[in-house]
């Protein structure tokens, strides 16, 4: 059966508040420990966020997410809610982020600079309050223009909202302040995951880490840098502020 775009965006919302809302919970119930006291005082911020962007950022949030359904939806591309291809999930996880690798480098260039991601690299010490700080192009082009492109692969409606979550789950995790046990374990570094130490460093070193989910894009573009090179990462309780 099928519905309505609308039904689907509504659902996708809904399903999009668990990146958004879970980590910041997540971190309350466990008290988890910041990690960059030392970093945050030896590299300030030096900048005010400005509130009122988030309005307009969720404006065009809803607005190309709206476009987006109603586009494929019409060519039936992501309109099967009876099934789930792990198959269709892993390619649009692995194609979205090398895709985002390739646009995030691109947004260094001086050609990309039009879209003014040196806005977003004011931030030294990224926290999930800090991590929307950014301009309404490199929004679209950082994540809706990906998103449109991934969803030509055929695949199911859950499948797709399932991608959607995890990526944007691992994203918001790339911004926090917060030492998360998980990034430590086996399998995230068997999956090749990126964790906020990797984005961290990317943030001191801009022409560095470009990749947002996994690891491997920067390692097969030759811009990985690993963050146990870097000083104040790991070894943070020996940075002493300037």
């Amino acid at each position: 059966m099928e519905y309505s775009w609308y039904i689907y965006c509504s659902i996708e919302m809904l399903l999009m508040t668990i990146p958004y809302y879970g980590i910041n919970l997540y971190d309350y119930l466990t008290k988890s420990k910041p990690w960059r006291r030392e970093i945050q005082k030896r590299k300030p911020q030096g900048i005010e966020l400005k509130e009122a962007s988030v309005l307009s950022h969720s404006i065009t949030h809803l607005l190309i997410r709206s476009s987006v359904w109603y586009f494929h939806l019409h060519h039936s591309t992501m309109s099967n809610m009876n099934s789930i291809s792990l198959v269709s999930f892993v390619l649009k996880m692995i194609l979205y982020d090398g895709l985002g690798t390739v646009f995030h480098q691109y947004q260094h260039s001086s050609y990309g600079r039009v879209f003014n991601h040196l806005k977003h690299h004011q931030l030294r010490t990224p926290t999930l309050a800090s991590s929307a700080y950014l301009s309404l192009g490199e929004l679209v082009l950082s994540n809706h223009i990906g998103w449109i492109i991934i969803g030509f692969i055929p695949g199911s409606f859950w499948d797709h909202c399932l991608f959607l979550v995890i990526s944007s789950l691992i994203k918001r995790l790339c911004h926090s302040n917060h030492d998360h046990p998980w990034e430590n374990t086996k399998v995230y570094r068997w999956l090749r995951l990126v964790g906020s130490h990797e984005h961290h460093v990317h943030h001191l070193h801009p022409n560095k880490n470009f990749a947002d989910l996994f690891i491997f894009w920067d390692k097969l573009f030759g811009t990985f840098l690993d963050p146990k090179y870097v000083n104040g990462i790991y070894k943070y309780d020996q940075v002493k502020a300037n």
